[in-house]
């Protein structure tokens, strides 16, 4: 008998892990397509533009003040270039400032000011609103029971992609 490099899967696993890469794919092109971070921006009545949104987002997430321009390139993807104009855009609006790095004195570290926190906190109240829209007409157990598997899948896939850190 010839071995098979693929494990042979309980019945239907194969169309149920299809149905589940197929979900995912929506969900991935629903969320970063240029349309939809316009329509949240929209809706959260904010003036700036999707890449500085990124920025105030990553500034948010990952803690005030510890963050230097080449930390935030690395974790958004982009070259440090890019983040730089950007980042002396978003200090022009009023929504960063740059603090000297006390351990670098050639470096900064950049922190959101007290309009770009309400920005981001908009953005995140706008994402809030879509989400329950979405989720109108499931009950309390779909929604508790959702949130517990979307957890538990994307602490899995965070650790086979190693993106666990981003």
């Amino acid at each position: 008998m010839k071995a098979t490099s693929k494990p042979v899967e309980p019945h239907g696993a194969d169309a149920a892990l299809d149905r589940v890469e197929a979900s995912v794919r929506t969900i991935s092109r629903s969320l970063t397509r240029v349309r939809a971070h316009e329509h949240i921006l929209e809706l959260a009545r904010v003036r700036v533009d999707r890449a500085g949104a990124v920025l105030l987002i990553k500034l948010e997430h990952y803690g005030e003040g510890s963050q230097r321009v080449t930390e935030l390139a690395e974790r958004i993807g982009v070259d440090t270039p890019s983040v730089t104009r950007k980042v002396q855009q978003l200090e022009a609006d009023g929504l960063v400032h740059r603090d000297p790095d006390p351990n670098d004195r050639r470096a900064s570290r950049i922190s959101l000011t007290t309009r770009g926190r309400d920005v981001v906190a908009r953005v995140h109240q706008a994402h809030r609103e879509i989400f329950a829209r979405v989720f109108e007409g499931w009950d309390r157990e779909e929604l508790r029971s959702f949130s517990d598997m979307i957890d538990r899948f994307a602490d899995g896939l965070e650790k086979e992609m190693g993106t666990h850190d981003d």
